[in-house]
């Protein structure tokens, strides 16, 4: 049985090798929309899948050597904090896919243009605990963004929510 640092980067390459197939699913998906909506998922997803591909290839061949940040240059490596009291990770990882949960059942039955600027107060306002006016600014960026940038600029489709077809309702 291998040591258990070699275990994680296997691990940890499935993992990696996981996203980037949950990436090509997403670019073979996108493939029967039309053109000027299957663009943006296509593009992200192409990248995604390429860049995960390479990460998890090249964590499975990096071997067992993991450095600990120092000083400023690694403040931007995430590492698990072995201080965390038993079951902690496990919890914060349970809530973080929660959240996720959350947005595509939000976007599936609200559609695009609401689920998205809400999840980002929600988030903000209870998952973060920031102030009212630090979650309605982000919040009213968002929208204008997304007004502005996919619905004025690139003319995107927006997903309706089966909520407003259900109910007969056409919001865009």
């Amino acid at each position: 049985m291998p040591p258990p640092r070699i275990r994680e980067h296997y691990i940890e390459s499935l993992s990696i090798l996981a996203l980037a197939v949950m990436f090509a699913a997403g670019v073979i998906t996108a493939r029967e929309w039309p053109g000027k909506t299957a663009l943006f998922p296509t593009v992200i997803g192409v990248a995604g899948c390429i860049i995960a591909a390479f990460l998890s290839l090249w964590t499975g061949i990096r071997g067992g050597e993991a450095k600990s940040p120092e000083g400023p240059a690694g403040a931007a490596d995430i590492f698990l904090d072995v201080n965390l009291r038993g079951g902690e990770a496990l919890k914060r990882t349970f809530i973080i896919c929660l959240w996720l949960f959350g947005i595509f059942a939000g976007t599936w039955l609200l559609g695009q243009l609401i689920a998205l600027p809400l999840f980002v107060f929600l988030y903000l306002k209870v998952g973060s605990d920031e102030g009212w006016f630090l979650s309605l600014g982000l919040t009213a960026c968002v929208i204008a963004f997304l007004y502005g940038v996919f619905d004025q600029v690139i003319h995107a489709s927006w997903y309706e929510g089966e909520l407003f077809r259900f109910l007969g309702i056409e919001l865009f």
